[in-house]
């Protein structure tokens, strides 16, 4: 079944809460644009533990909580919509388009993303009074090595900032844990949290999983989240 447009609400990815330490510059100049888009591309990539969706997500819950229009399209579940979900698109004021390399060697994906890099272009036109939009675009490696079919896709997805997210370290990973988890109301000491980072998946958004997990557990039982109930709770 194809569903016309990807569903994304607004969830617990905010920039405020997105580790910021390794892309201090990419943070500045997405800011810079929020308000006046004078780049309107935005090209980034990284390993699967970099904080790419993270960022992306935030971005797009950004833009929706500041009552404007935005949308979120995971393209590794691509296979639920058409390309027909970027028409018009164009009228946005961002557009956050994550894992690009699921659909790169897709005629039609790289079709319709070709046409909205053209769409976006004419809105920055030396005499254009109208919407401008942001388009943010990660992949999980740079543009060059991308298996895109489409040349003029390949050399556009290069027409604006290109960044790397570095993969976040141990260390990183469990100051995000610790800080999501105070969001939630929880303090995760550090014992519990190198004990997360030592016997789970080293995937942050794994990681974010299982301290959902801890976090119901937690409410329901009122405990704390000390090593025997984490233990207990996981089964570990």
């Amino acid at each position: 079944m194809q569903l016309t447009l990807p569903i994304h609400q607004i969830d617990d990815e905010t920039l405020d809460n997105f580790y910021a330490e390794n892309s201090l510059l990419l943070l500045d100049s997405l800011r810079q644009n929020f308000d006046n888009v004078q780049q309107p591309f935005f090209y980034i990539w990284g390993g699967k533990s970099s904080g790419k969706s993270h960022l992306l997500k935030a971005v797009s819950n950004h833009y929706l909580m500041n009552q404007l229009s935005a949308t979120y399209i995971p393209l590794d579940k691509s296979h639920y919509f058409a390309p027909t979900v970027l028409d018009n698109a164009e009228q946005l004021d961002v557009i956050c388009l994550d894992d690009l390399q699921a659909v790169a060697g897709d005629e039609e994906w790289e079709l319709a993303i070709f046409d909205l890099f053209n769409q976006i272009r004419e809105q920055q036109g030396l005499f254009s009074q109208g919407k401008k939009t942001l388009l943010l675009i990660s992949a999980d490696c740079p543009p060059s090595q991308l298996a895109i079919k489409l040349p003029d896709l390949r050399s556009r997805l290069t027409w604006g900032e290109v960044y790397q997210l570095n993969d976040l370290n141990d260390d990183q990973k469990r100051i995000i844990l610790q800080r999501n988890a105070l969001n939630k109301g929880l303090e995760l000491s550090d014992e519990v949290a190198s004990f997360l980072l030592k016997r789970l998946d080293r995937d942050l958004q794994a990681l974010m999983t299982q301290l959902d997990i801890l976090d119901h557990a937690s409410l329901q039982a009122q405990r704390k989240l000390t090593l025997p109930f984490v233990k207990e709770i996981l089964g570990l």
